[in-house]
């Protein structure tokens, strides 16, 4: 997303507290961009973090449900192994 360049970005409010305002207006100086910029970014990782994160979440609870985990007594077995290996 293009802050200000973007036809379809739309205007939001947010709060923020001053240290954080701090630090995003310090980063927009450095990087020669603009607040906007700056917050779009970082709402966008943000976003991209935590879709994945849940994604593996989901896929973690079917992988449950399907009955595929292993005991305590074999992750530990498979570990010692590799160790060994190295």
């Amino acid at each position: 997303m293009n802050a200000g360049n973007d036809m379809t970005a739309r205007n939001i409010s947010l709060r923020m507290d001053e240290e954080n305002i701090d630090r995003v207006d310090r980063l927009a100086r450095a990087m020669g961009r603009s607040r906007a910029w700056v917050l779009n970014q970082a709402t966008k990782r943000y976003l991209e973090y935590e879709e994945w994160f849940v994604q593996q979440v989901e896929e973690g609870v079917e992988e449950i449900k399907r009955g595929n985990t292993v005991t305590n007594e074999q992750l530990l077995a498979e570990i010692r192994k590799k160790i060994e290996k190295a």
